[in-house]
């Protein structure tokens, strides 16, 4: 997962060649924005997190994909319990993939084209230019006069199914408790710590 996340941040930090395709500017553009308004900005720390999480909530279907994760599990979730659990996983994500920007050096992306998904959703292929060329397909879902991203496969590994495949690990262990899940997920929110501090 780390390594999966190390790739994606290359893909959001990169200077890359814009494109005609309204898919492939919204991940362009979306690069851009936390490059120039987070990373290189000269903003106070507290600052730069607030802007990237509101930037990194805009673009992410975060309740998309914490649907998913929970899988059937899901519609036996009482409203509250979903919306705890929403809550504490969207704080430990962000938090996740702030930390991980501190892994940006440059790195150029190539995109490739798109491609239809299921139930009307695009593809974005794309290509990082690092010391070994790293493949990343970007799963949009139109949403109003633009998209949301439900789903990175760096290659070839789902994003949202290593989630899947973690928390649903965790709810087999504990009687299926999305409380317990989301207990959890606070507790390592709480206690999070930048492992790639510059």
């Amino acid at each position: 997962m780390k390594k999966m996340i190390l790739f994606l941040v290359a893909v959001f930090m990169s200077f890359a060649v814009r494109a005609e395709d309204p898919a492939i500017n919204f991940v362009d553009k979306l690069a851009d924005k936390i490059l120039t308004e987070v990373v290189t900005s000269n903003k106070e720390k507290d600052e730069k997190e607030t802007l990237f999480r509101d930037a990194f909530t805009e673009a992410v279907d975060l309740k998309g994909v914490g649907q998913f994760v929970l899988g059937t599990v899901w519609k036996k979730t009482s409203e509250e319990d979903r919306t705890a659990f929403l809550n504490a996983f969207t704080d430990l994500t962000v938090k996740t993939w702030a930390d991980r920007f501190n892994l940006y050096t440059g790195q150029q992306i190539i995109f490739q084209g798109t491609r239809n998904a299921e139930r009307g959703q695009i593809y974005v292929d794309s290509v990082i230019q690092d010391k070994q060329p790293v493949e990343v397909i970007w799963r949009l879902r139109p949403s109003k006069d633009s998209y949301k991203i439900v789903d990175i496969v760096v290659e070839g590994v789902s994003m949202a199914s290593t989630y899947r495949n973690d928390y649903r690990a965790f709810l087999q262990q504990n009687a299926n408790s999305v409380s317990a899940l989301t207990e959890e997920l606070a507790r390592k929110s709480r206690e999070f710590k930048s492992e790639n501090a510059k």
